[in-house]
């Protein structure tokens, strides 16, 4: 069939207004990644910097990348009513979430990490303005999550 016009012009709208609810990470943010141990390779952290822009009249957030290069992040499917969180590079794959309870949203997805294939949680809280948390999980062969990094971020 085709699309019915007057329906279908109102998801650009929807998609702004959804938009909206992650506004506030548009900026630059100090992040402070923490990484596991494994089996093989002992815990770590590392220090570095994220940029956030909302383009494309806010319809999506982008990474910034040093240097300028940039990356779709984040934008509202208006169609499924899910978040699509993008991952190009190193990480390939989209994480989906349906909505935001208070201050918390969880993408999940299947995703490929460095070339292996697996099943990967997003929790990010924000916790004001200025600060926010990812914790990312792997689920593993028994169906129970586990951690694999964490990051805090800190507008600068």
């Amino acid at each position: 069939g085709t699309f019915n016009l007057p329906v279908v012009s109102g998801f650009v709208a929807k998609r702004k207004e959804k938009m909206l609810s992650f506004a506030w990470m548009a900026g630059t943010w100090r992040t402070v990644n923490t990484v596991r141990a494994t089996s093989t390779t002992p815990a770590y952290e590392d220090t570095y910097e994220y940029t956030y822009e909302m383009e494309d009249d806010g319809a999506r957030l982008i990474a910034v990348r040093t240097g300028g290069k940039k990356f779709p992040y984040l934008t509202f499917d208006a169609f499924s009513g899910r978040w699509m969180m993008t991952f190009t590079e190193v990480i390939y794959g989209v994480l989906q979430a349906k909505e935001w309870v208070q201050s918390q949203i969880v993408f999940t997805g299947p995703l490929t990490m460095l070339g292996v294939d697996c099943e990967l949680r997003q929790t990010l809280t924000k916790r004001s303005e200025n600060d926010f948390h990812i914790l990312n999980e792997e689920r593993l062969p028994d169906n129970t999550w586990s951690m694999v990094d964490e990051l805090m971020f800190t507008r600068i």
